[in-house]
């Protein structure tokens, strides 16, 4: 159910659908369908085609998004779709095939949407409000850390799910990376990893990477600026040694803001990534409230690597060694325990990652 707190926030992964539960917040998991009649659909692709001209990241593709609507309407191919729910499914389908877009959506809401004028914000009691509520949410997921684990050979092991807002989940995985600090290697899992705040990106890149290494830019094409994302200066546990090899592991899952740390390390050479081609969702999103119980999702910038002048948007992000997302960590594993294997000295040491290798071979 929706707060009235403005509704226009900058999300990164707001627009996933069924393929990503962070996404649902505190939403209900199954939304009661209503009847829409032909004066609210008109209305509700009246508003969507401003947004699209308003928001859309790119112009030229708003104006061809339009242009489908508007052939559609004039054909009827909606007179017959009395489901809200259908409704909404229909446009995100019939966005997505023309954009290849996969963040820009329309979601049907059963619970009624408030309507937030531009510019005003929440009172005090609704600040403190939706923030209790999301702590709580996020407590219930353990800030995003699904598992930490140490694996044979001493392989360091994060099992990391969601990219919580900074505030709320900082401690936590800085909790987590002072636990992982004495593996000799690091395995990230983000197989089932949705997306989340680009700011909690920054934060868990900066264990990897020295203080004030350029990240990522975000370009907001409404406002044509350019926001600069630069790993932290001070954080809650210890660096992880830069000596030290890090694995990503990915699914065709992970998604959104969790291509964005696997494609940053990977540009920046701090890792390797292992698995399968990420969903490819690169687009920051804006939400808006379309009518009582519509939401859209509006992709209003862009993400640009300052390495390769470009982003993972549509084609994700490219493994060095590729696997199904079944075999990644027992890949990964593998890999990190030969790697270890090499440069090991202490003969002790050594004997465990051998050990460790046969028992993974068998």
């Amino acid at each position: 159910m929706f707060s009235t707190k403005t509704i226009s926030v900058i999300l990164f992964t707001s627009a996933v659908l069924s393929c990503n539960a962070w996404s649902q917040g505190m939403r209900r998991a199954e939304q009661k369908d209503q009847t829409i009649d032909e004066a609210q659909r008109t209305t509700l692709i009246d508003t969507l085609k401003k947004s699209m001209s308003k928001k859309y990241v790119f112009p030229e593709v708003a104006n061809k998004v339009n242009l489908m609507l508007s052939k559609h309407q004039k054909n009827g191919d909606y007179k017959n779709i009395l489901s809200a729910n259908t409704f909404a499914e229909t446009l995100t389908k019939q966005l997505q095939e023309l954009t290849h877009d996969k963040h820009l959506s329309v979601r049907f809401e059963s619970e009624p949407i408030p309507e937030v004028l531009e510019g005003q914000l929440p009172t005090e009691v609704e600040q403190a409000k939706e923030k209790q509520e999301e702590l709580s949410f996020m407590k219930s997921k353990n800030f995003g850390i699904e598992k930490i684990e140490r694996l044979s050979g001493n392989v360091g092991y994060l099992d990391f799910r969601g990219f919580g807002n900074t505030e709320i989940v900082g401690n936590a995985i800085g909790a987590a990376m002072t636990l992982l600090n004495a593996s000799d290697a690091l395995i990230i899992d983000l197989r089932k990893n949705g997306g989340g705040s680009p700011s909690t990106v920054a934060l868990l890149a900066s264990y990897f990477l020295p203080p004030e290494t350029h990240l990522n830019d975000i370009y907001n094409r409404e406002e044509n600026s350019t926001t600069q994302m630069w790993s932290v200066p001070h954080l809650a546990g210890p660096r992880y040694d830069k000596s030290k090899k890090v694995y990503v592991l990915t699914s065709h899952f992970t998604f959104s803001a969790a291509e964005d740390l696997s494609y940053t390390l990977q540009s920046l050479k701090r890792s390797t990534t292992i698995g399968e081609i990420t969903g490819g969702g690169a687009h920051p999103v804006d939400a808006q409230r379309l009518s009582q119980h519509f939401m859209a999702f509006v992709p209003f910038g862009r993400s640009i690597n300052p390495i390769t002048k470009t982003n993972w948007e549509g084609v994700g992000v490219i493994p060095e060694m590729k696997t199904s997302a079944d075999e990644a960590l027992k890949v990964a594993h593998k890999e990190a325990l030969q790697q270890l294997l090499t440069l090991e000295k202490h003969p002790g040491k050594k004997r465990d990652v051998e050990m460790a290798l046969e028992n993974l071979k068998k």
